[in-house]
């Protein structure tokens, strides 16, 4: 009887290492930051986001009096939600190196939330649970 275990052990390798360079520099693809920065997409300077290394934040929603901000660092992380208040000290954020599914759920100082999923999520659960869908990645609570 022959040692099989060569082989099967090759064939691991070879595929861990297939897969590995298909998904090393995988984007989370938001569909929404494929345009161009304009003035309008500048995110509040109060909430410190230099320490994220954002490459792109751009403006792609406002609801409730709010401007909802998604950004993204180089390979696609990490992902931020960025929400910005009338009242300056009631904007707040969130990242997350998520890249699949429901992605990061913040809730500012008044206590709402607001949740980053990605492009193509199934979001009627989450509607169905009271959140609000302002945009292909954002879903916020309303009342």
């Amino acid at each position: 009887m022959k040692n099989k275990t060569l082989p099967v052990l090759v064939a691991m390798v070879v595929s861990g290492m297939l897969l590995s360079g298909c998904s090393g520099t995988s984007h989370t693809g938001f569909k929404a930051l494929e345009r161009e920065a304009t003035d309008a997409d500048t995110p509040p300077k109060n909430l410190n986001l230099e320490q994220f290394a954002l490459e792109k934040v751009l403006l792609v929603a406002e609801a409730n009096g709010k401007k909802y901000y998604l950004g993204q660092g180089k390979q696609g992380r990490p992902s931020c939600l960025i929400v910005e208040a009338a009242e300056p000290k009631l904007s707040h954020s969130g990242c997350t190196d998520s890249i699949q599914g429901e992605m990061l759920r913040i809730s500012g100082p008044e206590q709402k939330s607001a949740v980053l999923v990605s492009d193509g999520y199934d979001t009627k659960q989450l509607e169905s649970s009271g959140l609000t869908k302002i945009h292909d990645n954002i879903l916020v609570v309303t009342n």
